[in-house]
């Protein structure tokens, strides 16, 4: 790999690893592919009852502010309120939380907002696992990394490689039938330590002699792509601001495709809630789940819930509103959020 781009044989080499899965749009064959769970050091493990409807509850954007405010902190009940809602009807193996849950940015008291939004998801009751956000920063990174990865039900382990890591879902049998990836975009997006990152997990992959699982990632600031699939009309769902990909530059997609990612989730646009296929990765915007962020009154707030069939490699996904149906964007549909009157 040379000036952060992939070399030709790094794709040979990640083709071969992956040769066993035949793409299919968003169905692939996994026939015996299944493999004894062996944990790398950034790996954490959970073991699901029935891998055939793996079900992740994504929440991104729940801008937890200090409860000392008496308006944030009736917006901190209706978000609580809300999400409860949301986990009894989805029923969920694992809560993926992509980023900005509290305000933080380096400033006093982000370590205790932090402590109190971690306090908030092991109230939920079930796994969870945390994707950092440009607005979770730390004075104390190495505490935000502790109390994350001591947490009750937590599955995180990104504390000795910068907020990267991986949860092996494995069965019954201890079989590893799927992988998250959990990448930190921090302010910028992803980028060469993300890269470099992803370049490792390849690596670490090639050595256990493995074929590689199938995957998905999930981070907090969109790539390049995201944008260009709504702009080419590759995309179908809603759109009511710009994609904000910060200084991500569209070559982070070629990394997630050498690990064989199949679908991306991201948050970070809280009026964004579509998805699209670029070279073959499904890109798809989570809805924003804080009352308390902007763009309640434009896109109303959810969660996305995402059912994967860890045996066949299919997948599904939908935006979760509090006792309402799920929704789906048809295909093709694009929904244009105006921007509020001034």
């Amino acid at each position: 790999m040379k000036d952060g781009k992939i070399s030709r044989r790094d794709f040979l080499r990640a083709g071969a690893l992956g040769a066993t899965l035949v793409a299919a749009g968003g169905c692939f064959s996994l026939q015996g592919n299944a493999h004894p769970y062996h944990p790398l050091p950034y790996a954490a493990r959970l073991q699901v009852k029935h891998p055939s409807q793996f079900r992740i509850l994504q929440l991104t954007d729940i801008h937890f502010e200090p409860d000392t405010d008496p308006v944030k902190h009736l917006e901190n009940k209706r978000s609580e309120t809300m999400i409860a809602a949301l986990i009894t009807q989805a029923k969920p193996d694992l809560v993926m939380v992509t980023g900005d849950s509290w305000v933080g940015n380096q400033k006093l008291g982000g370590e205790d907002r932090m402590r109190e939004a971690v306090a908030r998801f092991v109230a939920l009751g079930t796994p969870w696992a945390y994707a950092w956000g440009n607005h979770d920063r730390l004075i104390d990174n190495a505490q935000g990394h502790k109390e994350l990865t001591e947490a009750k039900n937590s599955l995180y382990r990104g504390a000795e490689t910068g907020g990267n890591y991986v949860i092996d879902i494995v069965n019954t049998r201890e079989d590893r039938v799927c992988q998250l990836v959990c990448l930190n975009s921090e302010c910028d997006g992803l980028g060469a330590s993300q890269q470099a990152w992803m370049k490792t997990l390849a690596d670490d992959t090639a050595k256990a002699g493995r074929p590689q699982p199938l995957r998905v990632a999930f981070f907090h600031i969109p790539i390049k792509q995201y944008a260009e699939i709504w702009d080419k009309h590759a995309a179908s769902g809603l759109k009511g601001e710009n994609c904000c990909i910060e200084k991500e530059d569209g070559s982070s997609l070629a990394y997630l495709k050498m690990l064989g990612v199949r679908a991306c989730f991201c948050g970070h646009d809280h009026v964004n809630n579509y998805s699209g296929i670029s070279d073959g990765v499904e890109l798809v915007y989570g809805r924003a789940s804080g009352v308390g962020g902007y763009g309640g009154d434009r896109v109303p707030k959810g969660g996305t819930l995402i059912t994967i069939n860890c045996r066949t490699g299919r997948y599904d996904w939908a935006a979760l509103l509090p006792n309402q149906p799920v929704w789906r964007p048809k295909p093709g549909e694009q929904i244009t959020i105006p921007e509020p009157k001034k």
